[in-house]
């Protein structure tokens, strides 16, 4: 692991020193900014909240660590629509992986404690209560270049530069009032912290950023 590691530092710091990295061209992504005054990415309801295909005759217990990628959760990627549906494990550093399958044991455990207080065994606990749903993980260049482009600077990183990109930052699908910070507060107890006051979705995993020296990047 520290040789990836290296090798991504070593990635990383190329891309930002690299200014002029080249952006996909306007016209490929012809997007504008959307309702002037609304922040990209809101607390909106997802398009779905999928499993990976075939994991429907899995137990509970083992369907809940392998939910897609909620953004464009229908599986299309239409006009403007930049990033699509994965398992939220592909990309991801091996480290960060754990940590978040170990954030859903957590939240596997919460739940059967207040199924339990209404009489429900842990066995009929749905799926849906044991599951930590991301908007967003590892990203590709493409899907990088589509968002700079649809966003520009102050709502995404220049690609090359994204650490969704390196595998150790996460968009958060449940992260508003209406989850009680759930999702968040369990993230926070297994390794990860916000990194951006604007962005209360994005979390990245501290350790990695700890080895980079990036550990102050952390904010409450």
């Amino acid at each position: 692991m520290r040789s990836r590691l290296l090798l991504l530092a070593l990635a990383s710091t190329v891309a930002l020193l690299a200014g002029n990295l080249a952006v996909a061209d306007a016209a490929t992504y012809p997007c504008s900014y959307g309702t002037p005054g609304r922040t990209p990415l809101v607390d909106d309801p997802p398009e779905g909240r999928p499993y990976e295909p075939g994991t429907e005759v899995l137990a509970p217990s083992e369907r809940k660590a392998r939910a897609l990628t909620t953004a464009n959760a229908d599986g299309s990627r239409g006009f403007c629509e930049c990033t699509r549906p994965r398992p939220w494990a592909e990309g991801l550093d091996l480290g960060a992986a754990a940590s978040l399958r170990a954030a859903m044991v957590a939240k596997e455990q919460e739940a059967f404690a207040n199924y339990a207080r209404f009489g429900v065994p842990p066995e009929a606990v749905p799926v849906e209560a044991r599951t930590i749903w991301l908007r967003t993980a590892w990203r590709s260049r493409d899907e990088q270049e589509c968002l700079y482009s649809r966003f520009g600077p102050d709502w995404a990183a220049r690609p090359g530069t994204s650490r969704h990109e390196f595998g150790f930052a996460i968009d958060l699908e449940d992260w508003g009032p209406a989850s009680f910070g759930q999702d968040a507060r369990l993230l926070r107890a297994n390794g990860w912290c916000r990194t951006v006051p604007d962005e209360p979705w994005h979390y990245e995993y501290r350790p990695v950023l700890e080895f980079f020296g990036l550990g102050n990047r952390c904010v409450k």
